[in-house]
Formats: structure tokens, C-alpha cells, sequence
């Protein structure tokens, strides 16, 4: 292992020092192949946290592919030592064999910077720090497709090598080179039981234990009608620390605005760990909300139509594209949809108008962004409507094409570059998660939305790509 590599760990663990004491255990999760007398990685992450509370999945092997997990305690110190026998050509000994990172032609590993915000972290409003060392190629390991349909004839069958590494906690991004990841979890989390009822706020602290309450913070946002109206914090020394479900969280209580919706953000040292939105369930400021949640009492249905599994079955292609509309409508556009019609297919999956007339065209896939020239297809409808509003007149309305995938963002990765050239925003898995994660259907503002939607496209044109939405 070389000293880049050795320098790379020693300043992510020192990134994390104020609460490196919060990683009492560790899971090291991975995908290898069998090489000589060495399990040779594909793809391995260390996880690092105060615990975990689903056991480790079991050993998988498939011709000379295994994947498995297994967990490590004894603090940093072990931690460290794991990662960099696996990064050496000793290997990391354990009782299923000798895991070791490899490159191609005696290389070195190649390894960044840490990323101490990580997008995978970001969307879920999470603080995930991360560092990701590099080795060979992946296709010299794991040939494709005869490694996807060595899987499916598993006795544990999986589909692709893609579905195995979701279901191991690797991700699903298609990756050319093997990598090994760190990860470190939160150290502080808003309390998941936390509530907003009848204008009383009861929020919660969760903080591994290990941790100094008093550097704790719990931070908050009240938005009325989509306005803060206050905003405040409470430090660790504030709150009223008590056993909840096993674990030690700390409350405070709040008086808020009928129906208003609640930001909570954990911090600790001074660095944000983990926010959550709150709202009372039986109030909404949004009438279009409230008509949804009738229709749709539950909530189930919604996510299940735009977060389907994949790959898609039945009609999930048509549910996906009526859930966009809903959504659409729901957030103050008003929109129509004809893609879903033999006789107007090729004109535009869903049309929608904000208040002040503004116009967004949608495109709708649950597939990669280039299949049957996704595209190209909806530049086209943009330029026409264009085309068609400047010759009534109307060359001042503003059209925003945008295409929603049911895909995560690094699952369609390949295709970000050429959806920005072509001057359409994307919106990914992800951000329709954000919708409901951030109660934005509560106090929506389709006008603000579209312009927050307009300075995204913006930023997803400049060198530094940035394509998360979570307004829209």
C-alpha cells in the first residue's frame, strides 16, 4: 500500500475525529471473486456506526463469485487496519478466505480526497463521509453477460450483478474499476418518533451513546403556508434525555401554527448530521394534499406507483406516468396528460402549466434516458411548443422539458451529461423520494417550484453537476 493511500485514510478519520468515538462496530460488506488463494474484490464497503439493529445477511457463493458480510468491533483502530490489509497485497484474513483489493499490471490503487458529504447521503438527509479507493478493472473479475446469468442460476437466484449489490448494501452504480468504500454513518439522527399535532411540536434527539450530550444541538425550521416563521435551536444541556424503544434520545417541546410543517436538523460539534421533516397528518395547508391523501388514504399507493420495483412488471410504465401527473397537480401545476393515449402518444407525456402560465413538458421513463431516444424525443416537443407559443404571440412563456426517471441517479449517471447539453433537467429516484420526505406537498408553490426548477437546469449545465432537486 502506498503513502497516498496510507494519507487518504489518516485524514478521514481525522475529518471525523469530534465524534469518532461514536463508531464502536463496523460491517464490511462485499462482493469478491475467487482468485488463486485470495478473494479478490469486486466491491466492499466498511460501514461504520453506534450499531446495527438488522443482522448480517448470509454468505452467498455462485461459481467463483461470493458475497457476504460480517462485522468488526473494537474501535477506529481495528477499523483502520482492516481497510489497509485489504488495500495491501497481504490481504484481509478472515474464516471465508483472504479479501484483498488488486489492481491491474502491479498499479497502484488509485484514491481521492474523502467526500465528508456524499450525494448517496445527501438525498436521504444524511451526513455520509466516504472514502473510496480504486483498483482494476471489473470486467476482467466479472465478464459480462455471463456473470448476470451465472446469478440468475443461483439457488438464491438474483437477476444481475446490479440487484446483488443493492441487496449487499454495495449500491447499484454501474462502476468500471473495483472498489473498496469507508463509510461513516451519522453520529446524530432527529429522533423518527418525533410528531406535530394540534399545533404542539414533540421533537427528538437520538445520539450514539458514546457521544458528549452537551455538544449536541437539535435545530429546527417552522414554515407556515410555505414562510418560516421561526426558526430556533436547542442544545444538548436543553433537552430532557430518556429511554425510548432501547434507545437514549433527548425532547423538546414546541407550540407551532396549525398545520405547520417542521425542519429538524441534528448536529453535533458543530457539524449538521441528519435532518427530517415533521407535519401533522390529519392537517394540511395544501387543499390539493388533502383531495390526494382522500383519495389515496394511506400513502401507499402514490409511492408505490412512482417508486416501483425494478425491472418494471405490467402496467407499472402507465401507473408511473399517472403518479407524475397526480404529483404535478398536487404541487400547484395544472397539468394534462397524453401519453397515455394511443391517438396522442407522440405528442407529449404530460403537459403542465404553473399559475403564472409557465410551461413544463414531461417526459416520463422507468428505464435508462437514451432508450428509444428518450432525449431527443422530448427536445423535439420542447422546440415545437416553442415553435407554436412564439407564432400565437406568446414567445415570453417560458417551457421547461424535464424527464423523470424511476431510476436512481447513478444508475442513469452515464446519461447526466448529454440530458444537461441537451438543456433538460432531470429528476431521478431520488428527488421524487425528497418529495415525500420533505412534506413539500404541505405548503407547495408550483411558481416557486418552477423557478427553483430553472436555476437547477442552470447549475446541472456548469462544470460542477448538481442535479438534485428536492422541490420538484
Amino acid at each position: 500500500m502506498n503513502q497516498h493511500v496510507e494519507n487518504m485514510i489518516t485524514a478521514f478519520f481525522e475529518a471525523i475525529e469530534p465524534w469518532k468515538s461514536a463508531y464502536s462496530k463496523a460491517r464490511l460488506s462485499f462482493i469478491a471473486i475467487k482468485r488463486d488463494d485470495s478473494l479478490v474484490v469486486l466491491a466492499a464497503r466498511m460501514y461504520l456506526s453506534a450499531g446495527f439493529r438488522d443482522a448480517t445477511k448470509a454468505l452467498l457463493e455462485v461459481g467463483d463469485l461470493i458475497a457476504g458480510e460480517l462485522e468488526l468491533s473494537g474501535g477506529s483502530s481495528v477499523f483502520v487496519r482492516a481497510i489497509e490489509e485489504i488495500a495491501s497485497s497481504d490481504g484481509f484474513t478472515f474464516p471465508e478466505g483472504k479479501l484483498v483489493l488488486r489492481t491491474d499490471d502491479n498499479q497502484n490503487i488509485s484514491v481521492g480526497p474523502p467526500d465528508l458529504l456524499h450525494h448517496e447521503g445527501l438525498t436521504q438527509g444524511n451526513r455520509l463521509a466516504v472514502l473510496t479507493l480504486c483498483g482494476g478493472r471489473r470486467n476482467m473479475l466479472a465478464p459480462q453477460p455471463q456473470t448476470d446469468w451465472m446469478l440468475k442460476a443461483a439457488a438464491r437466484p438474483f437477476d444481475s450483478l446490479t440487484e446483488l449489490s443493492v441487496e449487499y448494501g454495495l449500491g447499484a452504480a454501474p462502476n468500471s474499476q473495483t472498489m473498496l468504500e469507508m463509510v461513516a454513518h451519522a453520529a446524530a439522527e432527529v429522533w423518527v418518533g418525533s410528531s406535530v399535532k394540534d399545533g404542539n411540536a414533540a421533537l427528538g434527539l437520538w445520539l450514539a451513546p458514546d457521544l458528549d450530550r452537551s455538544t449536541a444541538r437539535l435545530g429546527y425550521r417552522v414554515l407556515d403556508k410555505g414562510i418560516v416563521v421561526d426558526r430556533g435551536s436547542a442544545d444538548g444541556d436543553q433537552l430532557h434525555w430518556g429511554e425510548r424503544s432501547g434507545d437514549v434520545v433527548g425532547h423538546v417541546s414546541l407550540e407551532v401554527p396549525h398545520g405547520a410543517v417542521i425542519q429538524c436538523i441534528a448536529s453535533y460539534a458543530g457539524h449538521a448530521h441528519h435532518l427530517r421533516w415533521f407535519a401533522d397528518p390529519q392537517t394540511y395547508q395544501n387543499a390539493r394534499a388533502a383531495v390526494l391523501s382522500s383519495v389515496d388514504q394511506t400513502g401507499t399507493l402514490l409511492r408505490e406507483y412512482l417508486l416501483p420495483e425494478l425491472p418494471p412488471r405490467g402496467k407499472a410504465a402507465d401507473d408511473f406516468e399517472s403518479a407524475v401527473a397526480w404529483i404535478l397537480w398536487g404541487l400547484g401545476f395544472a397539468p394534462v396528460s397524453f401519453g397515455m393515449s394511443p391517438k396522442t402518444r407522440d405528442a407529449f407525456d404530460i403537459l403542465a402549466v404553473s399559475p403564472q402560465g409557465d410551461f413544463v413538458v414531461v417526459e416520463c421513463t422507468l428505464g435508462l434516458l437514451r432508450a428509444e431516444s428518450k432525449l431527443s424525443k422530448l427536445s423535439a416537443r420542447e422546440a415545437a411548443l416553442r415553435k407554436m407559443l412564439a407564432t400565437s404571440g406568446l414567445q415570453h412563456v417560458r417551457v421547461l422539458p424535464v424527464i423523470v426517471t424511476a431510476m436512481t441517479r447513478d444508475e442513469v449517471k452515464a446519461d447526466l451529461r448529454a440530458a444537461a447539453e441537451t438543456g433538460i433537467l432531470l429528476l431521478s429516484r431520488e428527488d421524487i423520494e425528497a418529495i415525500f420526505e420533505g412534506e413539500r406537498l404541505r405548503f407547495a408553490n408550483a411558481d416557486q417550484l418552477f423557478e427553483q426548477a430553472l436555476r437547477r437546469l442552470v447549475e446541472s449545465q456548469e462544470p460542477k453537476d448538481s442535479l438534485f432537486l428536492s422541490a420538484v
